[in-house]
């Protein structure tokens, strides 16, 4: 009985454990309103119309797009774009960076 117990709060625990597949997220659509390099961050910091705070990092002022993403050069590409074109982008939030809401995906559509 003890170790049944003991084993259901083992897992329980691991259920319940925060790790990165269980960090805030969301979607964010709108258009981008400032695309920014600035020394000290790790990456290109993006303003978007009607921000809040996806990545749960405790900021809504920018999102930022690492430039450790294995896709940054494509990404990068997309934002400059629409920044342009004045064209509204889907940004798919997770995580984290230097205290940043981190840029996962892009979605591009009409």
């Amino acid at each position: 009985m003890k170790i049944s117990i003991l084993l259901s709060a083992v897992l329980f625990g691991a259920l319940f454990h925060s790790s990165p597949s269980t960090a805030a997220s969301g979607s964010a659509w709108g258009k981008i309103k400032t695309v920014e390099w600035y020394e000290g961050h790790t990456g290109v910091l993006v303003i978007q119309e009607n921000m809040s705070d996806l990545g749960g990092c405790g900021r809504s002022d920018y999102y930022i797009l690492d430039d450790q993403h294995p896709y940054f050069n494509q990404i990068y590409s997309m934002l400059l774009v629409a920044h342009v074109s004045d064209q509204p982008l889907s940004l798919s939030i997770q995580d984290c960076v230097q205290g940043i809401s981190r840029i996962k995906h892009v979605i591009s559509s009409r």
